[in-house]
């Protein structure tokens, strides 16, 4: 079981910032070896990897001193793109793998949090824990993966709001859930007041567009297409 962390002094010298600094570089670049030894690709500070249909990723930072905190999180590879083709941007699935797990118009998944190496100062061990994590992490989620349980987590504590609900959102959509997916748009909220799920878009003509109006909007068109098809 790991201790608590030691917390960060609220105000560094300056020689703390300097060692601090150069103990950051000294580990990104452990980091970047250990991931890449064990099959990890790295870029800006995180490990990700696709494994079959999913998209793992690993952020891992530094603890003062000793120990290294863990942020592992898991989502399906399709979800990005059904994101991106919802707010217009279908063109982000051209990007490298790693604008999944670092990019601002990508969604994240509330991430598995843990720490390492508590009683660990060196930088290399560190990087080394941080990546066993990440391989012992992604091996158990084979076992219980799934969108529903992602939906599950996420409603767990009510409606998601923000950029969950539009998580929530894309989940459904994943499931072939239209009703489920509409009626998150619809309980967003007042006119008012309407929870936008986090991402909004400027349009041409200047008005501005939620994500939870384009995803009706998106549901709605889908629906019209399959009558037609009928």
């Amino acid at each position: 079981m790991e201790s608590d962390p030691q917390p960060w002094p609220r105000r560094l010298g300056r020689d703390q910032r300097s060692a601090a600094k150069r103990r950051e570089k000294d580990f990104q670049a452990a980091l970047k070896a250990a991931g890449r030894r064990r099959g990890w690709r790295y870029a800006g500070g995180w490990l990700f990897r696709q494994d079959g249909e999913w998209f793992a990723s690993i952020l891992p930072s530094l603890l003062w001193e000793r120990g290294a905190a863990i942020a592992f999180a898991l989502k399906p590879m399709a979800l990005d793109p059904l994101f991106w083709d919802i707010v217009g941007l279908p063109d982000n699935g051209k990007l490298p793998l790693s604008f999944r797990a670092n990019g601002a118009w990508v969604l994240h998944p509330p991430p598995r949090e843990s720490r390492v190496g508590s009683d660990v100062a060196e930088v290399s061990a560190l990087a080394e824990l941080a990546a066993r994590s990440a391989d012992g992490q992604l091996e158990e989620s084979r076992e219980t993966r799934s969108t529903g349980r992602m939906l599950d987590e996420l409603t767990d504590g009510g409606p998601p709001r923000g950029r969950r609900r539009a998580l929530a959102i894309c989940l459904n959509l994943l499931d072939d859930d239209l009703d489920g997916a509409l009626a998150l748009c619809r309980e967003s909220g007042r006119s008012n007041d309407r929870d936008s799920g986090g991402f909004t878009t400027s349009n041409p003509d200047g008005s501005v567009s939620t994500f939870v109006d384009q995803a009706e909007a998106w549901i709605v068109a889908k629906r019209r297409s399959a009558l037609r098809l009928v």
